[in-house]
């Protein structure tokens, strides 16, 4: 029967479901799923031709759900959120952790969910190549993602926290914590963001 209604050399056409990053557009609305490893650019080609092709007036929530990935995916998802003439909320559960964390800082929006785990750390990788490539490589991409990262987290985390981050430290967040730190930026309050550090050190 299989063959009759799809014709030998034809498959049914799988569902949006099976997708790496599905997504749902309805009407002016879009659902973008970033609920597994943020993994090769090419993977986020669909949702970055949305996002700067939608019009003014058009929404798009990026479900986000995922431990990280590559740094790469990240900024060309961020640059196209940048962009695009849409309104974009990050609705967040579960884990939201490494360049998760930097596309939802991107957003016009953030919707938590309870007992949301979302963290903050400084990049891993490695290179390969001839001894001084491997140097020029990695002093490059040291000094360039250490900037970008204190410019995403500027006002989100203070300065002493960004020191840490670069040091090496993890910093794990739940969602009371997330939404005060984003209440802070967007109110550009310094003194609220030191306060939350300081209640950290307290615990």
């Amino acid at each position: 029967m299989e063959e009759l209604l799809f014709g030998e050399s034809q498959k049914p056409k799988s569902s949006v479901w099976d997708d790496y990053v599905p997504i749902v557009v309805e009407g002016r609305h879009i659902d973008i799923y970033l609920t597994d490893a943020i993994d090769a650019p090419s993977e986020y080609n669909k949702a970055c031709h949305l996002l700067s092709n939608a019009y003014k007036g058009d929404s798009v929530t990026l479900h986000i759900n995922n431990g990280g990935g590559y740094v790469d995916s990240g900024f060309m998802l961020v640059d196209a959120i940048q962009h695009t003439k849409a309104t974009v909320t990050a609705k967040l559960s579960g884990t939201v952790a490494s360049v998760a964390t930097i596309i939802t800082l991107a957003c016009n929006d953030v919707v938590a969910a309870d007992y949301l785990q979302f963290m903050i750390h400084n990049y891993s990788g490695g290179a390969s190549g001839k001894g001084h490539e491997m140097k020029a490589q990695m002093d490059f991409t040291d000094s360039e993602l250490n900037k970008a990262f204190s410019e995403i987290y500027n006002m989100f985390l203070t300065e002493h926290e960004m020191e840490l981050v670069i040091a090496g430290k993890d910093i794990w967040m739940g969602k009371e914590e997330l939404l005060g730190r984003l209440k802070a930026r967007k109110n550009n309050d310094l003194e609220a963001l030191k306060e939350i550090e300081a209640n950290r050190k307290a615990k």
